[in-house]
């Protein structure tokens, strides 16, 4: 059975649009299935987003937007890579035109990605109260990569609480506090000094960034974990997700991080142990030996 397809890219590229030129007669597509910007992807998603398939290309940070679309709905996404790493896609740029028609036709596997969804529960909202449960607040936005608290003014320190199932951990004074998935391991976390996990994993990372004084480890927390973020900033601190979507949170709100619901699903040709050769290379490491990667 042939998937039904669209692709997403961005046509301020001139790579990009030659790309697309070369893939839509292999894909069978004329224009109409081409999508140029995430507000064209949301407005498709809004209606269900009706494909099978959704093909990006670009980089990571194209595969990111494009999951807060795609997850809730169980689309999954097959990655070209534009970009310099590209650890979530699954076709280069090089190897698309010849390869990229056997991902509509055969009977490939669906790679499932475990999500973050973040909340903020407001200071006063109820805090002391007998039987006040800070987790029933609305969900505001779910994450692939990450979602970090940390101060809103450049140069200034953040001061966070930290409480795991509503053990208190730890108070950081640091530039942030981040809690990261397995797919953000390899993102923002690692350049933190944060452990890798394969993409499989379902496991949370905390890892306070730049601390001052204190347990500067990151930690790997079991997928049930809850974790909440008592801000106690003096001034405006932000609830930062997956890069792009930026929430003020205030002195004494708490931001309440645990695993979504929702799953970021990706098309794959190779088995799950393939993720480590891709891995090395794509860390610029060839046979144990660093190889610095040309920048494009």
């Amino acid at each position: 059975m042939r998937r039904s397809i669209a692709v997403l890219y961005n046509p301020a590229v001139p790579s990009a649009q030659e790309l697309v030129d070369r893939l839509l007669p292999r894909l069978k597509l004329d224009r109409s299935a081409l999508w140029t910007s995430m507000e064209d992807l949301e407005r498709k998603g809004k209606d269900g987003l009706k494909v099978d398939l959704l093909v990006t290309i670009g980089g990571d940070g194209t595969i990111l937007h494009a999951a807060h679309v795609t997850a809730p709905l169980g689309v999954p996404i097959l990655g070209v890579n534009m970009g310099r790493l590209g650890f979530m896609t699954e076709l280069s740029a090089e190897d698309a035109p010849a390869g990229i028609s056997r991902y509509l036709t055969e009977e490939l596997w669906i790679e499932e990605r475990a999500m973050l969804q973040a909340r903020i529960a407001p200071a006063g909202a109820g805090q002391g109260r007998e039987g006040y449960d800070p987790w029933g607040t609305p969900v505001l936005c779910h994450a692939l990569n990450e979602a970090v608290v940390g101060s809103g003014a450049v140069a200034r320190m953040a001061t966070v609480r930290v409480f795991i199932d509503e053990a208190f951990l730890a108070e950081y004074r640091a530039d942030s506090v981040m809690v990261a998935t397995a797919t953000g391991s390899t993102g923002y976390s690692l350049s933190a000094g944060g452990p890798i996990l394969h993409p499989l994993s379902r496991d949370l990372i905390l890892n306070p960034v730049a601390v001052h004084l204190g347990l500067s480890s990151p930690l790997v927390l079991p997928p049930t974990s809850r974790v909440r973020l008592h801000v106690q900033s003096r001034g405006p601190a932000t609830l930062s997700v997956d890069g792009f979507i930026d929430l003020r949170v205030n002195e004494g709100d708490d931001v309440l991080i645990e695993a979504s619901p929702h799953k970021a699903r990706f098309l794959r040709s190779e088995p799950p142990s393939h993720y480590y050769a891709t891995l090395m290379r794509r860390l610029g490491l060839e046979d144990g030996e660093f190889r610095p990667r040309a920048i494009r």
